[in-house]
């Protein structure tokens, strides 16, 4: 297999082309995974894979996996026509792939364990770079399919985010309604200048997302405690921040302590499921502590063991501080 895709490097040859791409990813797929067995997660991978190129994406010229997502490529002549009748083809089968999942897997008899709940898309259109040998496609690359992997990122909890230079009128009038329009800042693309972009009515866009990338400096929270008054947590534990987060995703909590095994070192667990709560008394983080302190447990602390609970944290711009350095 090696030695084949050798000769076919040796064969390649490139060639720009006119191409929607389309980046699907699946939601909470790093949860999904921790409770279970490899088996399932390859089952599960292969045959939604399946699903989406043999009933969705049909007209796809080139996919290629990523892990927990697919991008896809489909190729459109250098007219009006052809482009309209892509993106129409491309544009009404996301909104039916993000529609049906995880229903679409639903007779599928291998699958009997729960699936993660929603997938997301990012599309966005313009030239890139083919790799091919004959008739062989071999890659992808270009600009356009890191956008289109960065807007599938903004595409939470579900739905579809396309590209603003896409334009509204290249999108199918019967899809038009159903999407809004954004400015976001993108990693890589526009830190600085906001970018404009298409989302489905299922898109939440954090407040981060609206901020200049520049803007986030990391402040940070910490809270010391032993494991023994760790243990006598029966709830929900709650640690009072000094400003408002910009949004839960520029929150990092996690838990520390001295390493037991190698003196020295610290060990840590990064805590996932935790919530933002502000009230009249302030902002805070809050999460379930008996469902931490089960993995805690495996750590074979003692009861004198100090724990770092920390929290980082990008700070909400007030009007006094500007955004833009």
């Amino acid at each position: 297999m090696l030695e084949n895709l050798v000769t076919k490097f040796r064969d390649a040859e490139g060639r720009s082309e006119f191409v929607i791409v389309v980046v699907c990813d699946i939601r909470n797929f790093s949860g999904f995974s921790s409770n279970r067995q490899a088996p399932e997660i390859a089952i599960f991978i292969s045959k939604f894979y399946e699903k989406l190129l043999t009933e969705y994406f049909r007209d796809a010229v080139f996919a290629k996996p990523t892990g927990d997502g697919l991008i896809m490529t489909f190729r459109h002549k250098s007219s009006e026509a052809d482009l309209l009748k892509v993106a129409e083809s491309v544009l009404m089968q996301c909104s039916k792939a993000a529609a049906d999942y995880p229903a679409m897997l639903t007779k599928d008899l291998m699958i009997n364990f729960p699936l993660p709940e929603r997938i997301g898309f990012g599309v966005a259109r313009g030239t890139a770079f083919c790799l091919f040998a004959g008739d062989e496609i071999i890659d992808y690359s270009g600009q356009i399919l890191n956008l289109a992997s960065r807007l599938n990122d903004f595409a939470k909890p579900s739905g579809v985010v396309i590209d603003g230079a896409f334009l509204m009128n290249v999108i199918p009038k019967k899809l038009q309604e159903n999407f809004r329009e954004e400015n976001v800042f993108i990693r890589g693309i526009a830190e600085d200048m906001p970018h404009k972009v298409y989302c489905s009515k299922e898109v939440v866009i954090s407040d981060a997302a609206k901020h200049p990338i520049n803007s986030h400096s990391w402040i940070k929270e910490e809270r010391i405690v032993t494991y023994k008054q760790i243990k006598t947590v029966a709830g929900s534990y709650s640690v009072s921040l000094p400003v408002e987060p910009v949004s839960a995703d520029r929150c990092k909590v996690k838990m520390s302590w001295p390493s037991l095994l190698n003196p020295g070192h610290t060990s840590s667990i990064e805590i996932v499921n935790f919530k933002l709560e502000k009230d009249a008394e302030g902002s805070r983080v809050q999460f379930d502590m008996p469902e931490e302190r089960k993995r805690l447990m495996k750590q074979k602390l003692k009861n004198e063991s100090n724990i770092t609970i920390s929290i980082h944290f990008v700070p909400k711009p007030t009007k006094s501080t500007p955004t833009v350095k």
